[in-house]
């Protein structure tokens, strides 16, 4: 078997097992499958993912290196880039990481969300509140940013925003 189709075979079992909440499994796939084809870059950015969720940010980084090296110009692995230097609280890296994906064409609601947390945590509310508003705008089932949305107009005095945001929230995840 050529190593590119054992690769694959890898980092297809990885995407299961992530898909189960297994992301210590699908990091190890992941793993193995750079072993057969160094530095890929999409391989590299699966691995990323599984580390951020798994709350390592340092080797999240550093496989993020690798896509970012490998194509530069894929927003998604800037925006990834851009979690992982705030998990980092490496703010002003993160911003840049942010506005690089978005110079890029990658306007997601994740990405809205993300730099919406980083507006939060250094204290300019209003532009938090346009943010997560962008990112419910982009993807009306994104909870974490109804979520955010809502605690956003807490601190803004918005009560009336902050109830509709909550219920939205509410809505998505059946929590109340």
């Amino acid at each position: 078997m050529k190593q590119g189709s054992r690769a694959e075979e890898l980092v297809n079992r990885g995407i299961d097992f992530s898909r189960q909440g297994k992301h210590l499994k699908a990091a190890e796939l992941f793993l193995q499958a750079l072993e057969l084809v160094p530095r890929h870059p999409v391989i590299s950015f699966n691995l990323a993912l599984e580390y951020l969720k798994l709350r390592e940010p340092e080797q999240a980084l550093s496989c993020l290196k690798n896509s970012t090296g490998g194509d530069p110009d894929n927003p998604d692995y800037w925006c990834e880039t851009g979690v992982a230097l705030y998990e980092l609280k490496d703010y002003n890296g993160a911003e840049e990481a942010f506005d690089k994906a978005v110079s890029l064409g990658g306007e997601t609601s994740r990405l809205c969300n993300s730099f919406g947390v980083l507006r939060f945590v250094t204290e300019d509310y209003s532009r938090a509140r346009e943010f997560f508003s962008r990112a419910v705008t982009l993807d009306p089932g994104n909870a974490d940013a109804w979520f955010n949305l809502a605690d956003t107009f807490d601190v803004l005095g918005n009560r009336k925003g902050a109830g509709e945001a909550r219920r939205e929230y509410e809505k998505l995840t059946g929590k109340g």
